[in-house]
Formats: structure tokens, C-alpha cells, sequence
């Protein structure tokens, strides 16, 4: 897991912050300005900052393992408009080249899939931390649509992954369909039995990598940030 590290001092930060709360109630009936209020208020302080910190890594972490996805994602996109001049009189090659971008894709749509989950997981641990809606409602209502609107804005981006992932596996899909139509008729016996003619089934479970991706992302958005999102 790409965060994993990262989530576990985050909620150890965040557990320290809960048992620092006798911490800030013993700031509270000091007298302001005593060394006592000074110190309990600086703890406070350096917890939510370690808090901050721990958040902004994990979230770095996150979208650095995505756009890692997305570049890969991207290459593809460029390597079957390649592929398509290259081997466009050599069905044979066109399958073989096919089916190792199938494979490719298939690794870029796994990765993406663990950077969403652990964005999921972050989000879940924010809106496990909300600051307490009755103590100052305020600042409870101001964090959780902050925190919505980021999840809004990276399901957003997630949807584009996903169509773009959709929108190329269909696209060596129907290269796949050509090249074996041109092979049967160009080599008919000696190209269905080579080895380098593969069949779809690599591009079937990449669809239902994609769905999964997709059931996935919408799972977990949080609460009161439900919009449709299309893919």
C-alpha cells in the first residue's frame, strides 16, 4: 500500500491528539498566559501540525502513484496509434503487439486501483476526525465541505481515468478483431493456430478491472458528496 506507513502515524497522531484532550482541558482552567496553559497549548499545537503534516504526505503519496497510472494509461493511448502504422500489413505482429499493451493496461488500471483506495481510506479517516459538530459547529460544518469538495474534484479525475481506460480497451479490442479478420484471410490455418494470436480474454478481465474500479471510487466518496459522475 502506497500510504500504508503514512496512514498508521496518522492515526497514531491523531489518537495522540484524542488523549491530549485532559491536556487542553487543563489549559482551559489555567490561567492564561501561565506556564501550564503555554505548554498544554504548544502539545496542542505541535500535534495538529504533526496531524497536517502526516495528511499532506499521504495525500502527495496519492496523487503521485495516480498520475504515475495515468502516464501509463497515456503511453498506451500513444503506442496503438503506433502500433496501428507499424504492423498494419502484419496481423500476426499486430496481435502479439496487442496483446502486451492489454497486459500494460491492465498493471496501469491495477495501480490506479490501489492510489483510489487508499485516497478512500484517507477521506474515511478524515471524516473520523471532524472537529465535534457540538462544541463549535461551525468548524465542523467548514471541514466536512472542504473535505467534500477534494473528494469531489479527485472522483473527478478518477472518472477520466476510467473512460480513457474504457474508451483504449475497447480500442485494442477492435484492432484485435481486425487483426485476426486480416490474418484469417491473408494466412488462413497457419494464423489462427500461432502463438502470437491471443484472444480477448485479457481484455475481458480488464473490463471487469475497470467496473471494479469504477464500483469501487463511488464507494468511497463520503458522505454528502454523492453527485453523478459519468464514465
Amino acid at each position: 500500500m502506497v500510504t500504508g506507513q503514512a496512514g498508521a502515524l496518522a492515526r497514531l497522531a491523531y489518537a495522540k491528539t484524542a488523549k491530549g484532550a485532559p491536556v487542553a482541558a487543563n489549559a482551559a482552567t489555567s490561567a492564561p498566559g501561565s506556564p501550564e496553559a503555554k505548554k498544554a497549548a504548544e502539545a496542542l499545537a505541535a500535534a495538529d501540525k504533526l496531524k497536517q503534516d502526516l495528511r499532506a504526505g499521504r495525500k502527495s503519496a496519492v496523487g503521485d502513484a495516480k498520475g504515475r497510472a495515468k502516464a501509463r494509461l497515456q503511453r498506451i493511448v500513444e503506442r496503438l496509434k503506433l502500433l496501428k502504422k507499424i504492423h498494419a500489413n502484419d496481423p500476426k505482429a499486430m496481435a502479439k503487439a496487442l496483446a502486451a499493451a492489454a497486459k500494460e493496461l491492465r498493471a496501469a488500471v491495477k495501480d490506479y486501483g490501489q492510489a483510489a483506495k487508499d485516497a478512500g481510506a484517507l477521506y474515511g479517516e478524515d471524516f473520523a476526525n471532524l472537529p465535534d459538530a457540538a462544541a463549535d459547529p461551525a468548524a465542523a460544518a467548514s471541514a466536512r465541505n472542504r473535505i467534500e469538495d477534494e473528494a469531489k474534484a479527485e472522483a473527478s479525475g478518477d472518472m477520466e481515468f476510467i473512460k480513457l481506460a474504457r474508451g483504449t480497451s475497447q480500442a485494442l479490442k477492435d484492432e484485435l478483431r481486425t487483426a485476426k479478420t486480416k490474418g484469417i484471410l491473408t494466412q488462413p490455418g497457419r494464423f489462427e493456430r500461432s502463438d502470437e494470436v491471443k484472444d480477448e480474454e485479457g481484455l475481458k478481465d480488464l473490463d471487469t478491472m475497470t467496473e471494479d474500479l469504477d464500483r469501487q471510487i463511488r464507494q468511497d466518496m463520503p458522505p454528502g458528496s454523492l453527485m453523478k459522475l459519468a464514465a
